[in-house]
């Protein structure tokens, strides 16, 4: 890859940074995300910025003859378990709303309930 070429990816990545800093201080992003998206940006600026580990990846952690193929490969693997985690966090949130329906649910009963004994003629 070109010195222009490292130079533009690592220019990008740290706008990149800088975006997800600012979305994280701005409170659209939360901090755990973040953690996650600065550790994958940090990794393929590293990865990118030095040729030689560039190659070491590519040829024997990979297999690849490209390096273009192994960044490939590895963004892939990155977004795919970014799904997943993101798939985790929703079932969690899913099953947390299910349980706040339910409390919901029965706080509402037992408030109507209040009001019939209340209501009640007689005592």
């Amino acid at each position: 890859m070109s010195v222009q070429g490292v130079l533009l990816l690592d220019l990008f990545g740290v706008v990149l940074i800088w975006l997800i800093i600012n979305m994280v201080r701005t409170r659209k992003l939360h901090p755990a995300f973040a953690v996650i998206w600065l550790l994958a940006l940090v990794g393929m600026i590293v990865l990118i910025s030095i040729p030689p580990l560039l190659f070491f990846v590519t040829r024997v952690v990979v297999g690849a003859i490209y390096p273009a193929s192994a960044l490939t490969l590895l963004a892939f693997a990155l977004v795919f378990g970014i799904l997943i985690f993101f798939s985790m966090q929703l079932s969690i949130i899913s099953a947390r709303q299910v349980e706040m329906a339910q409390k919901m649910a029965l706080y509402d009963l037992q408030v109507q309930e209040a009001k019939a004994k209340r209501d009640e003629p007689g005592e």
